[in-house]
């Protein structure tokens, strides 16, 4: 494990145990609103091989979040998603794409946390509308499967920035279904393993090592809320009065 991989390891223990320790803080307030579930979607790469967002090169995805509502306007959320990726020159973008004739297909596990930001005053009781749009942003990191990462010269995981928007709908109490679409702004060139080279021959054997890949996910989630008052002041029995 190298230098880069062991740092990763420590950031994402980090954020699991701060996220601990925020949890548990949180619980301690005067009310508590927690949200967790799960959802399917569909990854879409963007790239060397593909400029911007297409649908018919969408992959398909799961994930599981974890919601705690700190107010009825911001929420913060952990994600864990999975999928495949995967990008090809079958529509080249340039006459070079179409000699190149590349392609490419990986799997990844992605581990994010984000702050959401609601439009709406949905979540009291006594709202008008129980629907409403948002954004997110946060930081993530990814881990790429399906390489031999022992022959090559960057890390099997990396950074990524999270941001986009959704729609969240309360079905009743208990429930909420969202639907959004978040782009993954990366710091490397190599989701589709084209870079580096000759710049001579930039868009024929190699990409562009200055314009770093993206990523996007679209989803539907569904989650159960949990909802709890606790008392603020523990009980202590007077015994004074059976005396």
């Amino acid at each position: 494990m190298n230098k880069f991989d062991i740092f990763s390891v420590y950031i994402v223990k980090r954020l699991l145990v701060t996220s601990f320790f925020f949890i548990a803080a949180f619980n301690t307030s005067k009310a508590q609103l927690i949200e967790y579930g799960g959802g399917v979607g569909a990854f879409n790469y963007s790239g060397d091989l593909i400029r911007g967002f297409q649908v018919s090169n969408a992959t398909p995805g799961i994930f599981g979040v974890y919601r705690l509502n700190l107010s009825n306007a911001v929420s913060t959320r952990f994600s864990l998603t999975y999928g495949s990726l995967q990008g090809s020159d079958d529509n080249p973008i340039d006459p070079f794409a179409r000699q190149r004739d590349f392609q490419f297909k990986i799997n990844m596990l992605e581990l994010s946390a984000a702050f959401e930001y609601y439009f709406l005053d949905f979540k009291s009781k006594h709202a008008r509308v129980k629907f409403s749009p948002y954004v997110f942003a946060g930081f993530g990191l990814f881990k790429i499967y399906g390489r031999d990462f022992r022959e090559l010269n960057y890390n099997s995981i990396q950074p990524a920035l999270p941001f986009g928007v959704g729609y969240k709908q309360l079905i009743n109490r208990k429930f909420s279904v969202s639907v959004e679409y978040g782009a993954r702004r990366t710091f490397f060139d190599r989701l589709d393993d084209l870079s580096d080279g000759d710049q001579a021959l930039k868009n024929f054997q190699y990409g562009n090592p200055n314009d770093p890949d993206w990523y996007h996910f679209v989803g539907i989630s569904f989650t159960y809320i949990l909802w709890d008052i606790p008392c603020p002041f523990p009980y202590i029995p007077n015994n004074s009065i059976y005396k």
